[in-house]
């Protein structure tokens, strides 16, 4: 199937089915978002508010969860580590407009929040950026290059604000 007629099927069906399931009914979400290539473990939780552009492009870790009115914008690849959330509002860009350095173009690049990664309540991440193991992007913040492992950042312009402590028996 070419990429505009999976898109437009995407668009047409599979979202509205998907927003029409019931608050708990992960496992039909799943199914769906499988259908359209989605690689997803059978405890991943996606609300059904939120918004995924390109399915086909998502993959979820053990018991991590997207979060009501989140927006995924799928178009390169997102994977989502084990234990990792993206909350209520976040914003994950794979893709944007960039008129400053490519006007016209935009910019692209693969997303990856590793394992016990956390973007939260309102938060971006722009695109080719990594949310390091542990680390945990602040509401409302701005993610426009790598965030270290198993620390805190939050505030406008973008600042490491603390560490957090691994749990034990993790690498």
């Amino acid at each position: 199937m070419s990429d505009a007629l999976r898109t437009f099927t995407w668009r047409t069906i599979g979202r509205r089915l998907f927003a029409l399931s019931f608050h708990n009914w992960y496992g039909v979400r799943r199914a769906i978002l499988r259908a359209f290539g989605a690689k997803l473990t059978s405890t991943s939780r996606v609300r059904p508010s939120c918004i995924i552009t390109h399915p086909w492009n998502l993959e979820m870790g053990r018991e991590s969860a997207i979060g009501d009115l989140a927006f995924v914008d799928s178009s390169e690849r997102v994977a989502i580590g084990d234990f990792c959330t993206v909350s209520q509002h976040a914003k994950v860009l794979s893709a944007i407009a960039d008129a400053r350095e490519n006007p016209g173009r935009g910019c692209r690049g693969e997303i990856r929040i590793e394992d016990d990664g956390w973007v939260a309540a309102d938060a971006m991440v722009l695109p080719g950026v990594t949310v390091g193991a542990g680390a945990i992007l602040g509401a409302r913040a701005t993610a426009r290059e790598s965030l270290a492992s198993w620390t805190m950042f939050g505030g406008e312009p973008l600042r490491a604000i603390g560490r957090r402590a691994r749990p034990e028996g993790s690498e």
